[in-house]
């Protein structure tokens, strides 16, 4: 019996809490924060990539493309060579 009243006073203190988180959301006003317009907000794309040269190393790189006007923004490309 002693096991059982302490799960039942776990549950009731876990439904307590969760009822207290419940009315605190419902009551909490929060402020409205301003939006900044379409055209100032960039839109990108990231590509990165990678290749194989054989036995004797590999490539890889990335870009960074803006989606609004179509520009690339930044672009890199390394060429790792094995060395013997």
């Amino acid at each position: 019996m002693k096991a059982d009243s302490f799960i039942k006073v776990v549950l009731s203190l876990i439904a307590a809490l969760l009822f207290l988180n419940l009315v605190n959301g419902l009551l909490a006003t929060r402020q409205a924060t301003a939006e900044q317009p379409a055209s100032l907000i960039g839109k990108y794309q990231i590509s990165s990539w990678a290749s194989s040269i054989g036995t004797y190393g590999h490539h890889n790189g990335y870009y960074v493309l803006d989606t609004t006007t179509g520009k690339v923004v930044e672009t890199h490309e390394d060429i790792h060579k094995l060395t013997e």
